[in-house]
């Protein structure tokens, strides 16, 4: 079973993906037009590419929907609906008294008596 893909990771590569592409853009465009040599653009890229993404990502905190200038479209935004508890489980019928058992004591035997006789 694969793993599935972690979108914040996703949207956070593309996102930087976006920001080096702008950059590199920018360092073309300053040794084209700005007349610097290659070295230059060697240095530029990173540099661009990190001041564009700084001031885009703090852009972004204020006004929400400049992402899409580091490559974010827009998503819905996330409703959470909290579920129910579920019901009680309804109370076990109590199980009644046993009901008692009369019984009887054994007796205890009875002692032989002794009759008395009159001897006549």
């Amino acid at each position: 079973m694969s793993s599935p893909i972690n979108t914040t990771t996703v949207r956070a590569t593309g996102r930087a993906f976006v920001a080096a592409i702008v950059g590199a853009l920018i360092a073309w465009g300053t040794t084209k037009w700005g007349k610097f040599n290659s070295g230059t653009f060697a240095t530029l890229v990173p540099v661009a590419s990190g001041l564009y993404y700084t001031a885009i990502t703090a852009l972004e905190k204020k006004y929400p929907k400049l992402g899409w200038l580091l490559g974010t479209l827009p998503q819905a935004p996330v409703v959470v609906t909290p579920t129910p508890a579920p019901a009680p489980a309804p109370a076990p019928e109590p199980t009644p008294a046993p009901t008692p058992v009369a019984t009887k004591k054994p007796r205890a035997p009875k002692k032989p008596t002794e009759k008395k006789t009159t001897e006549k």
